[in-house]
């Protein structure tokens, strides 16, 4: 049945196998979460530091893998930019992600040019099928390595609202939403009908963020500095996750100023921490989110570690999120 099943899958999604992430052998997995580097060649020094974090994130943490989610480089003179950011992962033999933000295809890069710089890369988990970068449900083997036992997916949150009269940013398309859909059920199936522990990244927040930050504000950890901007339209992706039962928590980037995690029925909604330095607008100490995920569990730990050379390498806002009690517990304010 197995074999069936990813055999239909391959024909509807791409599954990511240029690199096959697995839990190590004390069943733990690790993400680092870069965000929004926004690197510009006309800030040089601000870049040096941009790309001296990422280096030292993977230095520091020895993550499985780094998910760059969105506005890396906001240059115009973008694949040197884009290459500096990535030959760090390559160095490093580290597979790495990249999903598209709304600022990454305003450079002098088209979509299937910067698909093609990225896909270039021997440790990239990412996939140009039609040209263009794919939306990816991103398998990790348990820590024998015999079957599945989680996925991430990456998608493209697109950038701004394509209906006229309708402004503000892009949503994730219906199209998206049904190949998920059509994704989760099949690997549910496959796994003798329970879902399996998954993890979505993407740009820009959903509707929904705002909603649960608003009821349950009490419950947030981290930092709400600014509304959230989310698009003006909901098509509908939260409510189809909830349906399918497999996310546990979405990840996001887009706000520089949030890098909150608060729990929503039962989906836990998180901001990475934004990654760059001066070159746009950035209110929050300098860091990077890690996310540890634990085979057979649905729980996970998260936390932002701290970049500033008083503090370097503490951990802030330690949380495990609950999914039994649907609430985050803090494991080390600060530590």
């Amino acid at each position: 049945m197995r074999r069936l099943c990813l055999m239909i899958v391959s024909m509807l999604i791409v599954v990511s196998t240029s690199a096959q992430l697995q839990f190590n052998d004390r069943g733990e997995f690790k993400i680092v979460q870069f965000t929004d580097a926004h690197l510009r060649d006309d800030r040089p020094d601000q870049a040096i530091l941009t790309l001296n974090r990422l280096k030292w994130i993977i230095d520091t943490e020895q993550p499985d893998v780094v998910i760059f989610t969105g506005d890396a480089v906001t240059d115009r003179r973008a694949a040197m930019s884009w290459r500096s950011l990535l030959d760090i992962t390559a160095r490093t033999e580290t597979p790495f992600v990249v999903v598209l933000g709304n600022h990454d295809l305003e450079q002098d890069l088209t979509a299937e040019e910067l698909a093609m710089l990225i896909t270039s890369y021997p440790n990239t988990l990412n996939r140009a099928e039609d040209g263009t970068l794919d939306d990816l449900a991103i398998e990790v083997l348990s820590s024998n390595g015999e079957r599945v036992a989680a996925l991430l997916y990456c998608l493209d949150s697109q950038d701004y609202s394509t209906i006229e009269g309708v402004g503000g940013y892009g949503w994730i398309k219906h199209d998206q939403v049904a190949w998920y859909r059509t994704t989760s059920s099949l690997y549910t199936e496959d796994n003798g009908g329970i879902p399996l522990p998954a993890y979505a990244f993407f740009h820009i927040p959903l509707p929904e963020y705002r909603d649960a930050a608003d009821r349950n504000s009490k419950l947030l950890i981290g930092e709400r500095g600014e509304d959230e901007c989310a698009p003006e339209l909901n098509s509908g992706m939260y409510l189809s996750m909830l349906e399918m039962g497999d996310v546990v928590a979405t990840f996001v980037g887009h706000d520089h100023n949030n890098n909150y995690a608060v729990p929503y029925h039962d989906i836990a909604l998180v901001y990475g921490h934004y990654s760059g330095d001066n070159t746009v607008y950035n209110n929050l100490y300098r860091g990077v989110r890690v996310i540890k995920l634990t085979e057979g569990e649905r729980d996970f730990e998260t936390w932002v570690t701290d970049d500033r050379p008083r503090n370097r390498g503490q951990k802030r806002d330690h949380v495990r999120f609950n999914t039994g009690k649907k609430r985050f517990d803090i494991l080390k304010e600060y530590n």
